[in-house]
C-alpha cells in the first residue's frame, strides 16, 4: 500500500503528517471486467488512483441511452467520481471497469481535508477537475454538432492510432457506447464505410483498409 499511494502525483508535495493522514485515509480495490464502482461504506469514493486497468465513465439518459465521457487508465487519477469532493462539480457520473482493474482511493471527506491543508492538493484537484470538463464539453460538441460518420471515423481513427492494429475488435455495441449512439446507427454506418472501402466487417471486429478516407471524413 505505501508504494502505491506514494505515486499519485502530489504525494511528494504533502508534509509527514499529511502523508501518514492520507495512508489512513486509502483504501485498496479491485473490480472485475464489467463491474460497476461505487462508493464505498455509502459514501463518495473521493479520489481515486488507478493501478491497473481501466475505467469507463459515462451518464445515463432517463431513457437508459448511455454517453461515454472519458476513461481512467493505468497510473491516472480522478476526482469526478465523487462531487461531494468540490462543491462546484454538480454532474453525477457512472463508472465501470473497462478490465480487472485495481484502484486506490481515499475517502471524500479526507480529501477534502487534504485540499484545505495543502495547496497543492487543491490545485491539483482544480486541474484535473478543469481538464475533465474540458473533455466532456468537447464530446457535448461532438454529440451535437458533429455527423455521425466523422464521430465513427475518429473512433476508429483514434483506436488504430493507439494500438497500431488496423483489426480494430470491438462490437458494435461497444463502439456505440464509444461513439454515443444506437448501436443500429453504427451498424448502418459501418455497412455504409465497408461499401465504400474504408474498412472490412468481421464477426467481432472490423478492420481499416483506407485510413487516409476515413482522415477526410475529419476534414
Amino acid at each position: 500500500m505505501d508504494k502505491d499511494i506514494s505515486k499519485i502525483p502530489f504525494w511528494n508535495n504533502l508534509t509527514e503528517n499529511e502523508k501518514e493522514y492520507a495512508l489512513s485515509s486509502a483504501v485498496f480495490r479491485c473490480y472485475g471486467k464489467n463491474e460497476s464502482i461505487n462508493g464505498f461504506s455509502d459514501s463518495c469514493l473521493g479520489m481515486i488512483y488507478i493501478k491497473k486497468g481501466s475505467i469507463r465513465v459515462y451518464i445515463t439518459s432517463g431513457e437508459g441511452r448511455e454517453v461515454t465521457l472519458f476513461h481512467i487508465s493505468q497510473g491516472e487519477c480522478c476526482i469526478l467520481s465523487a462531487s461531494c469532493v468540490i462543491g462546484q462539480i454538480s454532474l453525477d457520473v457512472l463508472l465501470t471497469a473497462e478490465e480487472d482493474t485495481e484502484l486506490l482511493a481515499i475517502n471524500s471527506g479526507s480529501f477534502q481535508k487534504l485540499m484545505e491543508s495543502n495547496i497543492y492538493v487543491k490545485c491539483f484537484a482544480y486541474q484535473l477537475s478543469t481538464n475533465r470538463f474540458s473533455t466532456v464539453v468537447w464530446v457535448m460538441q461532438q454529440i451535437l454538432f458533429s455527423h455521425f460518420d466523422e464521430r465513427l471515423a475518429r473512433l476508429l481513427l483514434s483506436i488504430y492510432e493507439k494500438t497500431g492494429n488496423k483489426t480494430i475488435k470491438m462490437t458494435q455495441e461497444a463502439m456505440a457506447q464509444e461513439a454515443n449512439s444506437a448501436r443500429e446507427v453504427v451498424a448502418r454506418m459501418l455497412k455504409q464505410f465497408a461499401s465504400d472501402g474504408y474498412i472490412e466487417i468481421n464477426r467481432g471486429a472490423v478492420t481499416i483498409k483506407n485510413v487516409e478516407a476515413l482522415k477526410a471524413l475529419l476534414n
